[in-house]
């Protein structure tokens, strides 16, 4: 009685307010890292400028084939397949690869809403468009020399000229008639056109010779009878004098435009090299060259064709559109490789995505490239996923005809055969659905989809032999970082989802089979773990996973190693947490974790395990191993039954470790509840009076948790979502305290218990009656809930 006096003494004087706690933070989960591939870095190029021209002259580009951006898929094949066979593009994809922000001279990223830098290509552009215009320019004053030679001179003073004035103006107007040193391209033959790039290189060789001696010659002879009329004997009458000198000075402007357009062409071309340059902005390799003067000559032909003003807005991403739609496998692979390049890059990434995120049409041409089968179309079906997976987090692959299907042909593939290619295929395709999944509609339609589910479970298949395959350990981690995404998406989706994902027959054996393999890498088994703690979120998955031999054994044997690497800790976290979810209302799983031997007493001991003999990377994830294995014995004591009562008894010896817990200022919220609830059970297998002796040997008193539990009110008068269940296990503690000692009643009616009461009752949530949560769907419900405690507490009071 001695020891009731001295708490009728404590509970005479009311509680000192005590200064609140200090939170620590709570430890980072940690996520897998994704293992994405960068695009290779461009080379620069090796050919010179000349070579480089040389190769595709302009005089073999057709005059008739007039290029625009089309608005179909129908004049996108007319406009841009003919020039196709000019230029061979069977270099190697790797040359395509993204540059590193390190290689551009331009600083910056292109952004929305943002300075947005001027595109590469707009220098091409611009200079496409002065040559158009010199050449317009040459064009028109070259129509008014004939013109006005064949009838001004000739048709009115033919019978009056001398001889050699007659002679030098049918030559010029030979000269300037048949267009020879205009364009190449005026030159119109089929037989240019179809012939080989050998052929063409001769013969644009030999034709921009020939320009060239053709337009010295026409100012040669200019220059001879315009000094030989200024200052040579006068012949002619004023009307026919001042005839030919109009005549010879537009045929000399006419030559010399020829001349400074070359030498501009020059200029730019093989000194300032424009086209390597942009090429090396764009981060294209030694083949990039090619496509930009592809592009270029596109460009070209619509100034030149139409308005000077018509291309300007042509870009390179409308001209890769435009080719994407055309009927012609080598405009494909250009069409391609532009978008593959630019979307990799670090500038140009968000523009493009904008841009092609916009057109339905050319997202619907890069699905359909999905599931092209023919060898010859690999590369094209290859370049075509990346660009895919670019895309991915931001489309809603129900607004896409066939979209699902298109990414399963993809996977459609033995894993057990594989050879580089469909390897690739298959890491892009499930790259593409992981970043798909990150929307639960898109995660309903890889349910609908039929036969995907399980052909992802197909690559989470584990085998010893297969260690040592590069492709073979990355399809198992992506599929499980897929699969792992999938199982955690919320609401009712997310419940649906993994139930069709355990429903699957091989689902948790090929997971338990990656958590026994001993050569089985830390990531893989962190990932395996994930999945598992994903799926038993549902009492369903919790049903299945317990089914599956040896799944809860290798748990706990992973749970009670002691680790010296930062992955091992982490893997013994999770394992931690997923068996605590386990035995959560299923006797069956908390059976199987009994039918191991010591499993209380070991789990007792990892309370006791001080930072040191463990060899951890930092305080926290010793707190976090404390936490998992109170959270296990917890569910233990709760949901086992009375058939183990006798072993859980053994949970009495963790009150005085989990009481100075509760009362040590060190400790932070996800700590402080744990311990609480362990508490709340502890009660189960023990009176108050070995309560009261327990806690006294352990230099603590009975009052010191009552202050411990108006502390806890007091401080959280509303829920926090971090610690959902800790205002609940406070009442159940101060409930059982009150029913089995009557003088605490009077202790916590000093308190102000029930006004403390009063306030957490005007700020329940429903939140606080479940143990799990998808989203903001509740799971494992409380057999009873935070009301029913606040007002049997408040009765108790009264």
């Amino acid at each position: 009685m001695e020891e009731e006096t001295e708490w009728e003494r404590e509970i005479a004087h009311k509680e000192e307010k005590r200064k609140p706690q200090e939170k620590m933070e709570k430890a980072e989960e940690i996520r897998p890292e994704n293992d994405d591939s960068l695009m290779n870095n461009s080379m620069q190029p090796k050919l010179s400028s000349d070579e480089i021209l040389l190769t595709i002259p302009a005089n073999i580009i057709e005059e008739e084939r007039e290029v625009h951006v089309p608005h179909s898929s129908t004049e996108n094949s007319m406009s841009l397949s003919r020039a196709s066979i000019i230029f061979d593009t069977i270099e190697h994809p790797d040359d395509w690869g993204a540059i590193n922000s390190g290689q551009s001279d331009r600083s910056g990223v292109l952004r929305r809403g943002s300075y947005i830098y001027p595109w590469p290509e707009k220098e091409l552009t611009n200079f496409a468009l002065r040559i158009v215009i010199m050449e317009k320019a040459a064009s028109g004053i070259g129509l008014l020399t004939f013109i006005w030679a064949t009838v001004v001179l000739l048709g009115g003073f033919a019978s009056t000229l001398k001889t050699i004035d007659f002679v030098f103006i049918t030559i010029i107007i030979f000269m300037v008639g048949t267009g020879i040193f205009n364009r190449n391209h005026k030159l119109d033959s089929r037989f240019f056109f179809q012939a080989t790039k050998a052929i063409s290189s001769t013969i644009g060789k030999n034709l921009t010779i020939l320009q060239f001696s053709f337009a010295i010659i026409c100012i040669t002879f200019s220059v001879m009878r315009l000094v030989e009329h200024i200052y040579g004997e006068d012949l002619y009458t004023t009307n026919m004098k001042v005839a030919l000198y109009i005549f010879y000075v537009m045929a000399l402007v006419h030559a010399a435009l020829f001349l400074l357009k070359k030498a501009y062409w020059f200029w730019r071309v093989s000194y300032h090299k424009i086209i390597h340059n942009v090429s090396g902005e764009f981060g294209f390799g030694v083949s990039g060259v090619l496509l930009v003067q592809r592009f270029f000559y596109e460009t070209y032909w619509q100034l030149s064709k139409g308005s000077v003003f018509s291309a300007l807005d042509l870009d390179i991403i409308a001209f890769a559109q435009g080719l994407l739609a055309s009927n012609s496998h080598k405009d494909q692979l250009i069409a391609v490789r532009i978008l593959n390049n630019t979307i990799s890059h670090e500038k140009y990434s968000e523009e493009t995505r904008r841009r092609l995120e916009t057109s339905i049409e050319t997202i619907g041409r890069l699905f359909n490239m999905l599931t092209w089968k023919y060898q010859e179309d690999s590369t094209i079906r290859i370049i075509a996923a990346k660009i895919v997976e670019r895309l991915a987090s931001d489309l809603l692959v129900k607004h896409i005809p066939g979209g699902m299907d298109c990414i399963h042909s993809l996977l459609t593939v033995n894993p057990e055969d594989l050879n580089e290619n469909i390897a690739k295929l298959n890491l892009i395709g499930l790259n593409i659905l992981k970043r798909l999944a990150g929307n639960p509609k898109n995660c309903w339609m890889i349910k609908e989809t039929r036969g995907l589910l399980s052909m992802i479970i197909v690559f989470t298949k584990y085998k010893d032999d297969r260690i040592h395959s590069p492709y073979n350990l990355k399809l198992v981690k992506r599929s499980l970082i897929l699969l792992t995404k999938i199982t955690s998406t919320k609401g009712k989706t997310g419940k649906i989802l993994r139930r069709h994902v355990s429903d699957i027959a091989s689902t948790v054996s090929n997971l338990r089979d990656i958590l026994i393999n001993e050569g089985t890498k830390q990531k893989l088994l962190i990932l395996a773990v994930e999945t598992l703690t994903a799926l038993s979120v549902d009492t369903d998955g919790r049903k299945k996973i317990g089914r599956t031999s040896g799944v809860i054994k290798v748990l706990l044997s992973i749970f009670l190693q002691l680790s010296h690497t930062n992955y091992k800790c982490k893997l013994r976290v999770r394992a931690g947490g997923l068996l605590a979810i386990l035995v959560l209302q299923n006797k069956r799983n908390c059976s199987e974790l009994f039918d191991l031997e010591g499993v209380v007493e070991k789990l007792i001991k990892i309370l006791h395990v001080v930072n040191s003999d463990v060899r951890i990377q930092s305080w926290d994830e010793n707190e976090l191993y404390k936490i998992m294995a109170m959270r296990i014995l917890r569910n233990l004591c709760a949901y086992a039954g009375r058939k183990w009562h006798d072993k859980l008894k053994e949970v009495v010896d963790a009150l005085p470790w989990v009481l100075g817990a509760i009362l040590s200022t060190k400790n932070y919220d996800e700590l402080l509840e744990a311990c609480t609830e362990l508490c709340v059970q502890i009660c189960k297998f023990t009176s108050i009076k070995e309560y009261d002796e327990i806690i006294r040997n352990a230099g603590y008193s009975m009052i010191d948790v009552a202050k411990m539990l108006l502390n806890i009110l007091k401080e959280n008068k509303a829920p926090n979502n971090l610690i959902p269940r800790l205002r609940r296990s406070a009442i159940e503690l101060a409930i059982w305290m009150m029913e089995s000692y009557d003088p605490f009643i009077s202790y916590f009616k000093a308190g102000e218990l029930g006004d403390v009461l009063t306030q957490v009752a005007e700020t329940t949530s429903d939140f606080e009656n479940f143990q799990l949560f998808s989203g903001d769907i509740g799971l494992a419900k409380h057999p009873k809930t935070i009301s029913s405690l606040l007002l049997k507490a408040k009765q108790l009071l009264a």
